[in-house]
């Protein structure tokens, strides 16, 4: 990592982790925040005590390393998958049965294993309840793979809009499932946001082929309305999403905060390097994501206004060893204006050399701001938020398509 990991006060890096999760949750449409332990070893015993399946989940170099992998896109490294070990209880000592690579990509959330030890089924994967093919796997003897099961193999697809969801994944069961003779009951999760909660719909499914059983005719006549709704409703918001993703970035206007939010998250996205040099990489790879940081002066008496204006008011000042690269923004230019008079005399000349200052802000605040940082030595940057910011070609190329109502709730284009 490079010198500004060393040297940039734990202060400033801690309030600024913050400050980068403020931009991005404003950059994003509404959606619960989760968190996830890292993954472990973890056994799961039959009822009857006389079987249990040891789950080693995948080796991942960290949690970080692993997320940044996936939104690059790129294929983790072997091994494959978590490793299962099947053993029964034989005069008081476990006997391997079986042992397979698990097909899940890190790790399964929860399984449970028949009191004849003869299946075993997993359910989700570590850090995405609910998405993937994987969200429910049969082994039946040997380790063999009987069936997975998407979710929208288990419930309609329009059903999944309206089952509850957070950041990463969707909540689908509300009760924890359980095995029946020769089938899995699933309770599966209805949507929450009405008086009428129940709890959940009973749903089932074949241990010896996976098939699933139909959903009740009264509960589908009960749910089928609210799914719909709030399935149509998905299917605009994710199509108005990628529009504003497709469209040219328009500065909303100081009045619209939610507005400004968006648009200085996803400007400075669109604006920055693809890549950025890590002081530690003399071939130019991917920059640590200290070396490059935004500041918002944000609005007096918002939640940590007085600690972000301290961090704003230090990056106008430290030297290119520090931070190389670093941008300013505040909704209220006439604010930021004042805090650059006020630390524009602490900065000796050329004292900024070597750093480059990007500034959105409009033309008649820019042609004081740099006047006052001239003397600086900085590489100043007008960002004028009067000129609207295009999409990334590659950007745009790495959007998913747009989403279509599904015939059963009308079918009309979102």
């Amino acid at each position: 990592m490079g010198a500004v990991a060393r040297t940039v006060p734990l202060r400033l890096l801690h309030r600024f982790a913050l400050a980068v999760a403020l931009l991005l949750v404003a950059a994003a449409w509404p959606a619960r925040a989760d968190s996830w332990a890292p993954p472990t070893i973890t056994t799961y015993a039959s009822a009857n005590g006389q079987y249990r399946l040891t789950v080693v989940p995948r080796d991942i170099e960290s949690q970080l390393a692993y997320f940044q992998a996936k939104s690059r896109g790129e294929t983790l490294p072997e091994p494959e998958g978590p490793l299962g070990r099947f053993e029964r209880l034989d005069g008081g000592e476990w006997v391997s049965v079986w042992s397979r690579g698990l097909v899940n990509e890190v790790a399964p959330v929860q399984a449970i294993v028949s009191d004849d030890g003869r299946h075993v089924v997993t359910f989700d994967n570590w850090h995405s309840t609910g998405h993937g093919d994987h969200v429910v796997v049969i082994y039946g003897d040997g380790g063999a793979l009987v069936r997975s099961l998407r979710l929208d193999q288990i419930v309609p697809a329009y059903f999944i809009d309206g089952l509850p969801a957070s950041v990463s994944s969707i909540q689908w069961q509300s009760k924890p499932p359980r095995l029946d003779g020769d089938v899995i009951e699933l309770t599966i999760a209805e949507p929450d946001d009405g008086p009428d909660q129940r709890g959940g719909f009973p749903l089932r499914v074949a241990l010896a082929d996976g098939g699933v059983a139909p959903i009740a005719a009264d509960v589908m006549a009960r749910l089928g309305p609210a799914m719909c709704k709030a399935h149509v409703g998905g299917v605009r918001s994710w199509n108005a999403y990628l529009a504003y993703q497709r469209a040219d970035l328009v500065y909303p206007g100081a009045a619209d905060k939610d507005g400004w939010d968006r648009y200085v998250a996803n400007a400075i996205l669109r604006l920055k390097p693809a890549k950025m040099p890590d002081a530690d990489d003399s071939e130019g790879g991917v920059g640590s994501w200290m070396d490059e940081m935004p500041f918002e002066l944000l609005d007096r008496g918002a939640y940590m206004a007085s600690d972000f204006r301290k961090d704003f008011r230090l990056a106008l000042v430290v030297p290119a060893s520090e931070m190389p690269r670093r941008w300013f923004t505040a909704r209220d230019q006439d604010a930021m204006l004042r805090e650059i008079e006020g630390q524009a005399g602490k900065i000796k000349p050329g004292q900024l050399a070597g750093v480059e200052m990007l500034f959105l802000t409009d033309q008649a605040h820019w042609a004081r701001i740099s006047a006052l940082l001239a003397h600086s030595g900085a590489r100043l940057t007008l960002v004028d938020i009067a000129v609207p910011v295009p999409p990334r070609p590659d950007d745009i190329a790495r959007l998913p398509p747009a989403r279509e109502i599904d015939p059963a709730c009308g079918g009309t284009p979102g």
